[in-house]
């Protein structure tokens, strides 16, 4: 074995940011890799043991069916797994079996973010709408956005996402009434505070994250 071996990957010890202490068997967000399993209980800023690799049997969305292999996703805000990417839900890994609608939780094998490729989204036609981690964890997020009234699409900041992620956004509802896509804080898009532009039906935006800012690749505009 190598000298330079120093111990396996499936377990890390991770520091709890989160703000509030974390029960053991709670998933937990590994920087921009990857969900984990608390193996013990973590108190707010404190080091615990955290599994990267296996399969764990977590609470389910009971609405919901699951196929073999199928991607999970988790809801940390309803604190469950489901069945297809969300607003602000996290990609967790496949399921290591089926299980009906109705069962209450699922076996997951554990991946890292990118297995889980281009998210695709559409938005609520009304409402602001928040972007985090989560959303751009594969890197690459399609919005489609049916909006009937002026809607503000809120970015996470560019440092907490993935750099190289694209953002593609398509209005898609002819109701003009315009998006508007907002940095976080004092970054910008396209050079400037916001991207207002998209008010027509069909409208397309295209942007990267290139570390500092969001720079638009390509934009059709009515």
């Amino acid at each position: 074995m190598s000298n330079k071996y120093v111990k396996p990957g499936d377990v890390i010890d991770w520091t709890n940011g989160t703000g509030s202490a974390v029960v053991s068997g709670q998933p937990v967000v590994i920087g921009k890799q990857q969900m984990g399993i608390a193996l013990v209980a973590i108190a707010s800023l404190a080091v615990g043991s955290v599994a990267k690799e296996g399969v764990f049997q977590l609470a389910k969305d009971t609405s919901m069916a699951v196929t073999q292999g199928q991607r999970l996703f988790w809801d940390a805000s309803a604190a469950k797994v489901v069945n297809a990417a969300a607003i602000n839900t996290y990609f967790i890994g496949f399921a290591d079996q089926a299980e009906l609608a109705a069962t209450a939780t699922v076996l997951v094998d554990l991946e890292e973010f990118a297995e889980e490729g281009p998210r695709t989204l559409t938005l609520a036609a009304t409402g602001a709408q928040t972007l985090n981690l989560g959303d751009f964890g594969g890197k690459d997020l399609i919005i489609f956005a049916p909006n009937t009234a002026a809607q503000t699409i809120n970015l996470p900041a560019v440092a907490a996402i993935p750099t190289g992620s694209k953002l593609f956004v398509k209005k898609t509802d002819a109701t003009a009434q315009a998006i508007t896509i907002d940095p976080n804080a004092s970054e910008t898009i396209a050079g400037g505070a916001t991207f207002a532009t998209q008010d027509a039906n069909n409208d397309l935006a295209q942007f990267i994250n290139n570390g500092t800012a969001w720079i638009l690749m390509h934009s059709t505009i009515a």
